[in-house]
């Protein structure tokens, strides 16, 4: 990449480096006239001056970074053509459809055309580096290239163009040619009419640009290399540069991608001296974003942004070491977030934590793509996070809150009231919260509907209340106190079915909907049962005893809150209630959740020393249990060990290839022996003895009449005494 700058070029980042005090000035010699005595006596006029602080940024006309990028920018995006697509989201289509492109792109030869550029290695990259040319892709990622061979600290930007979940039309894919062929949009030619409009304009803006000064020296290459004329001096400006014409680009080349407005990939320039972050754009604006609004003018809007499915939803900074960092925030308007990341950025979730007893303790955070990007992040011991990252995280990457503004008197709307924390209209209060008992109007409101204005009273939101049910005060414990009034009645929520067929009842034999009263925290009271007597726990109507709190057991009782305390109860005869701990609800039902039983304080060391019996009783028989499946296991392992040990006394070693038992299949293993053929003979008489057969006499033979033994086990006699390298099993009486 360095090979392509010209000499101007390497003159300009010399002068860069002077001027962020990277080194010291050249000294340059004066060209004085005079000589002999009066060239001694004589005083210097041209010689420089000398600065009070050597190696100190020259800041008068800003950051010298801003210039060199101009420069660079204006050079490369006359050095590179674009001669092929970029990258382009198509949308969601008919998995048919994308299974032909699958196999289009597979089989088919590389056509930039159809598919975009392909970079299947380093050496393509290469190989476009040196002919310097490409898509507008690759120009992003060799200028990145060629400043970081400059020794600038830079990193190659990416918006990710990912498909969103808003599930518009927008998503979803052109629709398919007829003759199937999937080229891209952004390679199609434009009319013959905008093309010769658009000459026609650029001739006469051509026309009225001033010419370009003639250089005195020659540049090796004027088709291919950009000059600039300039004056080394600290007042001229990057605007007033001039830029020498270079060879028209072809016509071809101008309609490639130019449908997509904004840029997919550009780079980040760290300015040594200020050490903020210059985002530059060369290929498709020409952006150095030396400003808020430059920065912002990356992000995609607009229409034309809609319509080529251009979106900013994930936009990742790579760096030189590895890393990389989600920098979405900082080219967002006005840096808030979502903006417009929403609806394809995935949003950060709200998780609920719960404890043991399955309630909600506290909420947690996650957002995926950092949990995605963490392998990625500097915070390790080889990739630590330096000074720099923690200064851009509280800055250009914090995210802005929207910014409310002041709504002065009578100028109030409706939405202003129901966002307010200050005030509150009666419209807007939820179903669990109502007014406190005496509370006075401060102002109102005139609500200016059509042809006529209504008054409404306003409210302080410090004199409103939460407001509960007396069910939901009974599962915390708490009961309204007697003679308190409701401050809200609402509509009862049915959310089991029994309830609902009594709701039904009730509102048809009234002709009314059954309302529900609502209780404030002060209107109750905690729920103190009275003491047991007797040793007798008292039960409801459901025949256990509530205990939703520490508080609702009886004086003089005693939780239990143990699995198995039933049957010691009953075992004991105990008087006993099974306590309510809470609901699960679930397929229209309510079921009670039962934790242990209450029983009196004089039963308690009772029950547990019989509760202590019972786990050791289970807990042999579960060992007892475990111990006889190991010893089956065992066995089934000795008899299958003593039956190879006869089969290798009898028939000696015998593998795979020999069948033993007679029940090998039809196509037997390779090389097994071939069992012969029965001969299908009438006289075999079909399996069923033929006539004039007779049975062989048995009683002949050297066995003396003894029947026959099966060779598979030994015969032993019942008093033959056993060998002493047998193994014997024991089996317990």
């Amino acid at each position: 990449m360095l090979s392509h700058l010209p000499a101007k070029m390497w003159d300009e980042v010399d002068r860069w480096k002077e001027k962020s005090g990277l080194v010291q000035p050249m000294a340059v010699k004066s060209k004085s006239k005079r000589k002999g005595r009066a060239a001694a006596k004589a005083r210097d006029w041209d010689k420089d001056a000398k600065k009070l602080e050597e190696g100190v940024p020259d800041l008068s006309n800003g950051d010298p970074l801003f210039r060199l990028g101009q420069t660079l920018m204006s050079w490369w995006k006359q050095r590179y053509r674009t001669t092929a697509p970029g990258l382009r989201k198509w949308g969601y289509m008919a998995l048919e459809r994308l299974d032909r492109l699958h196999k289009a792109y597979a089989n088919e030869e590389q056509d930039a055309n159809k598919f975009g550029e392909r970079m299947e290695s380093i050496d393509d990259l290469r190989q476009c580096a040196s002919l310097c040319e490409g898509s507008r892709d690759v120009g992003a990622y060799l200028f990145t290239a060629l400043l970081r061979a400059l020794g600038l600290e830079s990193r190659l930007v990416a918006n990710l163009q990912c498909l969103g979940y808003s599930w518009t039309k927008l998503e979803d894919a052109e629709s398919e040619r007829k003759d199937g062929d999937p080229r891209i949009p952004a390679a199609e030619t434009t009319p013959k009419k905008q093309a010769k409009s658009k000459t026609h304009d650029s001739e006469k803006t051509d026309s009225k640009k001033k010419k370009p000064r003639k250089s005195t020296q020659k540049s090796p290459s004027k088709d291919t290399e950009l000059e600039l004329e300039y004056q080394d001096s600290d007042d001229e400006s990057v605007v007033d540069l001039q830029v020498t014409p270079v060879k028209s680009r072809s016509t071809q080349q101008t309609k490639i991608d130019a449908d997509l407005p904004y840029a997919n990939y550009w780079t980040e320039v760290l300015s040594p001296v200020t050490g903020n972050f210059l985002s530059i754009e060369p290929i498709v604006k020409g952006v150095v974003a030396t400003n808020r609004e430059l920065v912002e003018s990356l992000e995609p809007r607009g229409a034309k942004a809609d319509n080529a499915r251009q979106i900013i939803a994930y936009v990742v900074a790579y760096s030189p070491d590895g890393t990389a960092k989600d920098v979405t925030v900082r080219y967002l308007k006005r840096h808030i977030f979502p903006g417009r990341t929403k609806g394809t950025r995935y949003p950060i979730e709200k998780i609920p934590i719960y404890n043991k007893h399955g309630k909600v303790r506290r909420h947690e955070h996650y957002d995926w793509f950092k949990s995605a990007m963490a392998g990625y992040r500097r915070g390790d011991k080889k990739r630590p996070i330096t000074d720099l990252d923690d200064v851009e995280d509280n800055t250009d990457l914090k995210p802005a809150k929207p910014e409310t503004k002041p709504v002065q008197e009578g100028e109030e709307t409706l939405q202003y009231y129901k966002q307010s924390k200050e005030f509150v209209l009666e419209r807007h209060l939820k179903r669990e919260e109502a007014l406190r008992v005496g509370a006075k109007a401060v102002k109102k409101f005139q609500n200016k509907g059509k042809g006529k204005t209504e008054e409404e009273d306003v409210y302080l939101r410090s004199d409103v209340l939460n407001v509960k049910s007396a069910e939901t005060w009974h599962k915390q414990g708490r009961a309204p106190l007697d003679g308190e009034e409701p401050l809200k009645r609402v509509p009862y929520r049915a959310a089991t079915t029994n309830r609902r067929r009594e709701l039904l009842e009730a509102e048809a034999a009234t002709g009314e909907k059954v309302l529900q009263g609502l209780y404030s925290h002060d209107q109750t009271e905690w729920i103190i049962p009275e003491p047991i007597k007797d040793g007798v726990i008292p039960r409801n109507e459901y025949g256990n005893i509530d205990l939703f709190a520490e508080h609702m057991c009886p004086e003089g009782a005693i939780h239990v809150p143990f699995k198995g305390t039933v049957r010691v109860c009953k075992k004991l005869g105990i008087n006993y209630a099974e306590a309510v701990v809470g609901f699960e609800f679930g397929h229209r039902m309510a079921v009670p959740v039962i934790q242990g039983v209450v029983i009196a304080e004089e039963n308690h060391d009772m029950v547990m020393e019989q509760l202590q019996k019972d786990e050791a009783e289970r807990a042999r028989k579960e060992d007892e249990k475990r111990r006889k499946a190991a010893l089956g296991q065992w066995r089934k392992f000795i008899m299958g060990m003593r039956i190879v040990q006869r089969i290798r006394q009898e028939y000696g070693e015998i593998d795979d290839k020999i069948s033993v038992f007679g029940h090998s299949s039809k196509a037997g293993p390779a090389g097994a022996p071939e069992s012969p053929e029965m001969d299908k003979d009438e006289d075999m008489a079909g399996g069923f003895l033929p006539e004039g057969y007779e049975e062989e006499d048995n009683g002949g033979g050297d066995d003396g009449g003894k029947p026959s033994t099966s060779h598979f086990f030994p015969a032993v006699d019942e008093n033959e005494a056993e060998d002493d390298g047998d193994l014997v099993l024991e089996h317990e009486g």
